[in-house]
């Protein structure tokens, strides 16, 4: 217990926060009518120990609140000066140091201390992620392309057929594991151009507007024309995806109602709580916002800063990588997002996109012709896995191709300098020991400049391209690939 009674303030005590000495009372009372309620518990509980004699001061840091308004940072420290025959305090001296500048900088630094946590997980995710899409895929490599094989001429409708198509949808959908870690990384590579945000959103919704539980009632306000960013029609179909099925399961079993606007904002106007990726930092130019706000549950304050890592959910294991994948296109597409909840009264979540003032070309429809898939010659292939080597070699095979296997580079180099006049083109992986793809495909191409070569590799198309390159090959596959997309390539390389 703290008793009440006087207090004498002096001039620069009330020059601190802004007032005058005859405008603050002298009593206990107004210094706890300024000082934070946040504080209050806690500076007062270590006031009270020191008055009942358990320490010899007292110190506490808290915020008092200026003749502004603001709140300003003391540190207040202090002791007893004179007691009573029974130990009861009857004077107590103290001080207030303004401290603000000093927390204002601990502050920043923890800011600049937690973004470079984040960007040192986002760059050890981002190894992680891309040793696992090399060794992951290529072992599905040979997953998928096997069952391509075992497929081709088997009726869909027998017991096998069924049983092979369904290994081959769930060997698709692993591969995509993958693709969202390096989605999420930023490492994804697209065809980006000007789009109106407004008519590509439009074209999405009526897909999900069909996925959607009935008790979910979506309100869209969509401008026409929309706000045009530089962006791939697919990844923000995916973002969009992503973001309405997080809010439609963010409510319960009453009804949820999702708002779903578009509007043009200043940079200025982008706020910077809470916002991702920790490293963004607004240009000049104005921005999109896509907003989804929910009428969910809501989101505690412990779990927003992890609502974007990888796996992370409040629902069942197995999830977490809808908002994962959202935060890596954003940051593809050089914008960033923000999120607003408390529990108990929905989210909202939004979306900056920077404008573009890139004009949106006239959209015509391509007349495509289905490439050759069944070939002839010979393919040097070059692989290091002995059974992706020798699945990849069947699958040549099948489409019509002859087929010469090297087990790495140095082995490709000697076989084309035997069999140079009878190999029209090469397969190669990128990683290999002894000399990789890009040594191997250099060495070739010394001694027949023309030839068409493939580079394959289990990493993304953004990872491998990502360094000036002296040369460049006339296509790349990405890990797992199917026979098909083997058949097309090929077709289109050695037909230029």
């Amino acid at each position: 217990h703290v008793p009440s009674g006087t207090v004498t303030f002096n001039q620069r005590w009330a020059a601190m926060l802004g007032y005058t000495l005859d405008q603050v009372e002298s009593h206990i009372r107004t210094w706890e009518a300024l000082t934070h309620p946040e504080d209050l518990p806690q500076v007062m509980k270590v006031l009270g120990a020191h008055l009942a004699g358990e320490t010899d001061s007292y110190e506490a840091e808290h915020r008092l609140r200026h003749l502004s308004g603001e709140w300003i940072w003391v540190l207040d420290k202090g002791r007893v000066i004179e007691r009573d025959g029974q130990g009861k305090p009857l004077r107590v001296c103290g001080t207030h140091l303004d401290i603000t500048a000093r927390k204002r900088m601990e502050e920043e630094r923890e800011k600049l201390e937690f973004q470079n946590r984040q960007l040192q997980k986002s760059e050890s995710l981002g190894r992680m992620a891309g040793a696992i899409a090399h060794h992951f895929n290529n072992k599905l490599q040979a997953v998928m392309m096997s069952l391509d094989l075992a497929r081709e001429g088997l009726p869909n409708n027998t017991a096998a057929g069924e049983s092979l198509a369904v290994a081959m949808q769930s060997a698709c959908q692993a591969a995509e594991v993958s693709s969202s870690m390096l989605t999420y990384l930023g490492q994804t590579q697209c065809k980006l151009g000007p789009l109106d945000l407004s008519k590509t959103c439009l074209k999405s919704l009526s897909l999900l507007r069909a996925a959607m539980p009935q008790t979910v009632a979506l309100k869209t306000e969509l401008p026409s024309p929309g706000p045009v960013v530089s962006a791939d029609a697919n990844q923000v179909h995916q973002l969009l995806t992503n973001l309405l099925t997080n809010a439609w399961e963010a409510g319960d079993t009453a009804r949820n109602t999702i708002r779903l606007t578009l509007c043009t904002v200043s940079a200025a106007d982008i706020p910077v709580a809470h916002r991702r990726p920790t490293e963004f930092q607004p240009g000049s130019a104005p921005y999109a916002c896509l907003e989804v706000a929910d009428t969910g549950r809501g989101i505690a304050d412990q779990d927003i800063e992890k609502l974007f890592d990888p796996f992370f959910t409040t629902k069942f294991t197995g999830r977490g990588m809808g908002l994962s994948v959202v935060l890596g296109i954003v940051r593809t597409l050089h914008g960033a997002i923000t999120v607003q909840s408390q529990p108990g009264q929905g989210s909202v979540f939004r979306v900056f996109l920077p404008l573009t003032e890139e004009s949106i070309p006239l959209q015509w429809e391509p007349v495509i012709q289905a490439p050759k898939t069944i070939g002839s010659g010979m393919v040097l292939l070059v692989e290091d896995e002995a059974v992706v080597r020798k699945v990849v070699a069947l699958g040549l095979k099948r489409l019509g191709y002859t087929v010469m296997e090297a087990a790495d580079g140095v082995e490709a180099v000697a076989l084309f300098r035997q069999y140079r006049a009878d190999i029209r083109c090469v397969l190669t992986d990128l990683t290999m020991p002894h000399m990789d793809g890009w040594e191997t495909m250099a060495a070739i191409r010394q001694l027949a400049p023309g030839l068409p070569v493939i580079l394959a590799s289990g990493y993304s198309e953004a990872q491998v391209f990502a360094s000036n390159l002296p040369a460049v090959p006339q296509a790349f596959l990405r890990k797992p690939y199917e026979l098909r997309k083997l058949g097309e390539v090929l077709a289109r390389v050695m037909a230029e």
